[in-house]
């Protein structure tokens, strides 16, 4: 099995210039072929494929005004024609967008595919010796690649990639229905207690300080030597804002997969939620993230996540009595149910609806939910003097 993990790495002067030579050779690698392919597929109907673009790469390298691609190490060239095939694949078979050109105000990356090592406190990549890193844990399989990574304040980092042992655990756990929102992050129920978990809106959190260095910024002279400094001061913002969601998100899904078996959340459309009023709330609180952290981690440890369907009325049908109450909005938190007279809290109910509906899914190994009847929901939020559209397809309805 293979594993990831990202350390920092502090390199030296003299690191960091071949360092950042190196970015530049695979960027204009990246983008010089990206235009050769384009205007070949313009003229002949067929672009560059990697074997073509690697032989060319080689006459390319020992003419007069290309000899500084020689400065970079070959793999690292050759690896950035792979990712550049990979992402016209990727194009083509819809999976991805059209390949853009690479800039050197942005985000800089390089990957060594071979000839890696860790020496002592140390890693050791081609051609530039020891790099000093800091490793939270021992790495004691084989390593396969290492990608090397510049953010926008000027920090690298290391992203190893190894063969490590099996990582399934035997631990057995419980099976709990996860209601996802914006006033609860999370809403837990595992069959006996449910519990909430609050977001941390760190974008809101540090928007104050993010105002006053944009607009520093905005007053700088373009160009300047004063602008770049305020460039990366509004860059360590983002970072922290960042870097304090990717923490919270991370602790969040390890204590879920800690005390969790079978996780069941629901399948929601994150764009689709993001072209909404709610857009700066919900990307704020990195939902499709926590999402993400959860699918891999579970999956590493050999337990399972269940989507539910998301048209399934997790939030309008009671618990009790499987009534269905279409009259909710976003306003309500809290209802009473017509039919059983039971209370109801949104989110828990939302939370045990969850649960059943993945624990169903389990028990007859189904691919998502189909004993719902979604004709009539509303998918979008729409205005109050607006007519709501409603589901042509037809699916079973609720027992009652």
């Amino acid at each position: 099995m293979l594993d990831v993990l990202r350390v920092r790495i502090y390199p030296n002067k003299e690191q960091e210039t071949a360092l950042v030579r190196n970015f530049g050779c695979c960027r204009f690698v990246w983008n010089h072929y990206l235009e050769k392919t384009n205007n070949q597929y313009k003229q002949t109907g067929k672009g560059l494929s990697y074997y073509d673009m690697a032989k060319d790469l080689t006459q390319l390298k020992k003419l007069p005004d290309y000899l500084f691609l020689q400065e970079s190490t070959a793999a690292t060239l050759q690896q950035s024609l792979k990712n550049l095939e990979s992402a016209f694949k990727n194009f083509f078979q819809k999976r991805a967008r059209f390949p853009k050109f690479k800039s050197k105000h942005k985000k800089q990356s390089i990957r060594y595919p071979e000839s890696c090592s860790i020496k002592g406190n140390g890693l050791k990549l081609p051609k530039l010796g020891i790099v000093k890193a800091k490793f939270p844990k021992t790495i004691g399989g084989k390593i396969k690649s290492v990608t090397v990574s510049q953010t926008s304040t000027d920090k690298y980092f290391a992203a190893i990639l190894f063969e490590t042992n099996d990582l399934i655990s035997n631990k057995t756990g419980k099976i709990s229905g996860i209601d996802l929102g914006l006033i609860s992050l999370v809403t837990v129920f595992d069959g006996e207690t449910c519990t909430k978990v609050d977001p941390t809106k760190p974008t809101r959190k540090y928007a104050k300080r993010l105002k006053r260095r944009q607009r520093a910024l905005s007053r700088k002279t373009k160009g300047s030597n004063n602008r770049k400094k305020q460039v990366k001061r509004v860059a360590k913002v983002h970072e922290k804002i960042a870097n304090t969601r990717v923490e919270f998100l991370h602790k969040l899904s390890r204590k879920l997969v800690d005390e969790n078996q079978v996780i069941v959340v629901e399948n929601l459309c994150i764009k689709g939620l993001a072209r909404t009023k709610l857009a700066k709330s919900l990307l704020d609180a990195g939902l499709g993230m926590l999402i993400n952290f959860l699918t891999y981690k579970l999956e590493r440890e050999g337990r399972r996540l269940i989507e539910v369907d998301r048209f399934f009325p997790s939030t309008k049908l009671c618990n009790c009595c499987q009534f269905k109450n279409d009259s909710l909005d976003l306003s309500v938190r809290d209802w009473i149910c017509p039919n059983c007279q039971t209370h109801h809290d949104r989110d828990e109910n939302a939370a045990r609806n969850i649960r059943e509906e993945g624990i169903r899914i389990l028990s007859t190994n189904t691919a998502g939910h189909a004993e719902i009847k979604a004709c009539g929901e509303g998918v979008r939020l729409v205005a109050a003097s607006c007519k709501k559209h409603s589901f042509v397809k037809q699916e079973s309805p609720v027992t009652t």
